[in-house]
């Protein structure tokens, strides 16, 4: 199942309507789109290269530029807020787009980001979720059913809804749209396993390791795994190696997995590289990222630790001493409640 994303993927996109030209019915005309392109441009190029939180500062300097008229210097920081996690924030924004314009086009983006936001805060709030949901249908309204990403995100709101056979209708319109849609796989996934709409469950898999060895979901199952998604080009996962390492070895006889997946484009450099390191726990060559596209993955690194059942447990960006930590406290405390669960089940 997809999420952020996406989410980060099987996590949605769009929202609900709301008035006129507040923000752009101001005394003075809004100055014009020359004064202020230049830093708008650099934010969405930043946002193109997944650099967030520097799309939001040209994002918000374009607004200034513009006297906070700037529908899409917000459309920019909804965009950007919702990848950074910071949905209170995406829906500040929205809300202001909503104020603001009346266009059509940016109504259907705003709503979009609304959407996203809202699904990402829900939890199981059933208001939320609703709200969502509408959001996704004024997507859907307002572009005559041409969104199709709003269909794939109001199919899975009905199915975190509990609502399966409405949105089990809902994937199967989307797929039937579009086979070949991005999302189309996760669709199928969530048509076979509503129940991946509720709870974030580690996509299916079938790799294959440098070493050779076949390894699929189920061969993890019942075991802690910890998903490490990395390159030879990034920094900060080069930086993460001694620490990956060490935690390989101290729970050599544990029931976890350290899986690593490279994104690497040359696969003799990145076994070099391996050899060099001693990283000898699994490692994958994610050839073409289809797997770490399929995990909604867009910074590096990023570790995803999945529980014995295949839920994806806790989530994390980033490397540095005190991700370290709390990574392996994180480990630590699954592998114990795995080891407990399945002295009780014996």
């Amino acid at each position: 199942m997809s999420w952020r994303n996406r989410h980060r993927g099987v996590w949605v996109r769009c929202a609900a309507a709301l008035l006129g030209l507040v923000f752009l019915a101001a005394a003075e005309p809004p100055k014009p789109r020359s004064v202020y392109a230049d830093k708008l441009e650099e934010g969405q190029d930043l946002f193109e290269a997944g650099s967030y939180g520097e799309a939001v500062k040209s994002f918000r300097e374009a607004d200034r530029l513009a006297d906070g008229a700037c529908v899409e210097c917000r459309l920019g920081l909804a965009r950007a807020f919702n990848k950074l996690g910071a949905y209170k924030e995406a829906l500040k924004n929205v809300d202001a787009i909503l104020k603001a314009t009346g266009d059509e086009n940016d109504l259907i983006s705003a709503y979009n980001e609304q959407g996203v936001a809202l699904v990402a805060q829900a939890g199981q709030d059933p208001k939320k979720l609703a709200e969502a949901e509408k959001a996704f249908r004024q997507v859907l309204e307002l572009s005559g059913g041409k969104i199709s990403a709003a269909r794939f995100n109001l199919g899975f709101t009905l199915l975190r809804m509990s609502r399966d056979e409405e949105g089990i209708a809902v994937l199967k319109e989307y797929l039937a749209k579009d086979p070949r849609a991005d999302s189309a796989e996760t669709a199928k996934e969530l048509i076979a396993n509503p129940a991946r709409a509720r709870k974030r469950l580690v996509p299916d898999f079938e790799l294959v390791t440098l070493e050779g060895e076949y390894l699929t979901a189920e061969d993890v199952r019942g075991k802690v795994l910890l998903l490490d998604f990395w390159g030879t080009w990034c920094p900060p996962c080069v930086a993460s190696i001694p620490g990956l390492r060490s935690l390989s070895r101290r729970m050599a006889d544990e029931p976890f997995v350290l899986l690593s997946v490279s994104t690497d484009s040359d696969e003799a450099a990145l076994r070099g590289f391996v050899a060099k390191e001693k990283m000898t726990w699994p490692q994958v060559w994610d050839k073409k990222h289809e797997f770490t596209h399929k995990c909604q993955v867009d910074g590096f690194p990023t570790y995803m630790l999945v529980s014995p059942e295949g839920e994806i447990v806790y989530e994390v960006k980033g490397w540095g001493q005190a991700i370290e930590r709390e990574l392996a406290r994180r480990v630590s405390s699954a592998v114990r409640a795995a080891k407990k669960s399945a002295k009780q089940g014996g």
